[in-house]
């Protein structure tokens, strides 16, 4: 298990949840690609009846939020988001 990171807000959740987003009260029926794609862009977001980009204030500094951006832009895997932030 491990934990990937909101790109908006800086919010650990855990990558089990991409599995079944609909556990959070996100959309049902998606693959886990699917979930893994949403969240690089809703962020936490994501787990919503209606999936939109995350609005929470930020809980990390910037500096954090922007690593955990370029993880999220060079690989589609979110097990490799981390490698790039070294939040594991």
């Amino acid at each position: 298990m491990f934990d990937i990171y909101c790109a908006h807000c800086g919010e650990a959740w855990d990558q089990d949840y991409l599995h079944n987003p609909d556990e959070l009260d996100g959309p049902d029926n998606l693959t886990y690609k699917q979930a893994a794609a949403m969240f690089k862009t809703h962020g936490c977001g994501l787990f919503q009846a209606e999936p939109s980009p995350c609005k929470r204030p930020p809980v990390e500094p910037i500096e954090k939020l922007i690593a955990i951006k370029i993880g999220m832009d060079l690989s589609e895997y979110p097990d490799e988001w981390a490698l790039v932030y070294g939040l594991r």
